[in-house]
């Protein structure tokens, strides 16, 4: 999906303006969530040469798609960081639409990619596709985020997640500021 970016942030707005969140404690425990999605997608930008080769080593050996899991991890953690255990109903309909959204983004997504890196590496992409799982990676194969030899600095530097992790820090902020002023 070409403008997953845009149709994301549009999203984690209408969750914003409609979630009212109300607990530290959700708040921290989806804060440590949030941290963990950051830590798999800052990995995986250190690993990934887009556009150049078929990455299957660091965190692309246990799972294809390490930077939508980390995306994965990061949405959960907003969800419970915008969760009201007072307002049930209304957490209940966050949840349900931004697993929504996020599921059919990254469906379209991964699909629309996949379709290009079988045109791309052929045979290749499919013995690695039938090797390593799409999403969420077995626990055998969480050693390759651990495989220190498949992460470059040049490489992090170039695919700029910086960008994602500043949103990430002012996502946590206003959630912060609705909790603290009520809003």
């Amino acid at each position: 999906m070409k403008k997953r970016i845009l149709v994301s942030q549009i999203v984690t707005l209408l969750l914003l303006i409609a979630a009212r969140p109300e607990s530290w404690r959700l708040f921290w425990y989806g804060l440590g969530v949030m941290v963990l999605g950051q830590l798999v997608r800052l990995a995986a930008s250190a690993a990934i040469v887009k556009s150049k080769t078929l990455t299957t080593t660091g965190p692309y050996a246990a799972v294809r798609n390490p930077l939508y899991l980390g995306t994965l991890l990061m949405t959960a953690g907003l969800l419970l960081m915008l969760s009201s255990p007072s307002r049930p109903l209304l957490t209940l309909f966050v949840w349900a639409f931004g697993a929504a959204s996020f599921g059919w983004i990254y469906y379209v997504t991964i699909k629309a990619e996949e379709k290009y890196l079988r045109s791309v590496y052929g045979t290749d992409f499919d013995k690695y596709a039938a090797a390593v799982p799409s999403i969420l990676p077995r626990p055998s194969g969480l050693a390759g985020f651990f495989d220190f030899s498949a992460y470059s600095a040049a490489v992090f530097r170039k695919n700029k997640e910086w960008r994602g992790l500043s949103a990430a820090l002012l996502l946590t902020l206003l959630v912060a500021g609705l909790i603290k002023y009520g809003i």
